[in-house]
């Protein structure tokens, strides 16, 4: 099988594109549509840590910020992908979080071919 990824997206049609493509590929997925929900199961995976992380940063939410940092402190050889989109008042807070932790970020709206290039290991194509 494939790697183990979650997925930590508000938006159903993104998250349900992101499982669909993701699954296609052979990875296994565990989706949170919310992010208190990501942070309480967080502890189930400590034996099993996943291979990939993506998260929807929003910075109207600190619970995103949450669990991007609850994720890098406790899966540090997770591969961190956070989502978000370009806009003035979240360049700030993901310039933070960027110079705190080490992720990749991918702009939406982004390529779904980007995102498969990512997991398997190799760079997005205009990120």
């Amino acid at each position: 099988m494939g790697k183990r990824i979650l997925v930590v997206e508000p938006s159903p049609t993104l998250r349900g594109i992101l499982e669909m493509e993701l699954q296609r590929q052979q990875h296994q997925v565990v989706l949170f549509e919310n992010y208190a929900a990501a942070v309480q199961a967080f502890p189930r995976f400590q034996t099993e840590p996943p291979d990939v992380a993506l998260v929807a940063l929003d910075s109207e939410s600190a619970e995103s910020v949450q669990v991007v940092m609850r994720l890098r402190a406790m899966f540090a050889q997770t591969l961190l992908i956070m989502m978000t989109i370009q806009e003035e008042g979240q360049q700030l807070i993901v310039q933070r979080i960027r110079g705190t932790i080490q992720a990749i970020l991918l702009i939406k709206p982004f390529s779904i071919k980007d995102v498969l290039r990512l997991v398997a290991g190799s760079v997005p194509s205009e990120q």
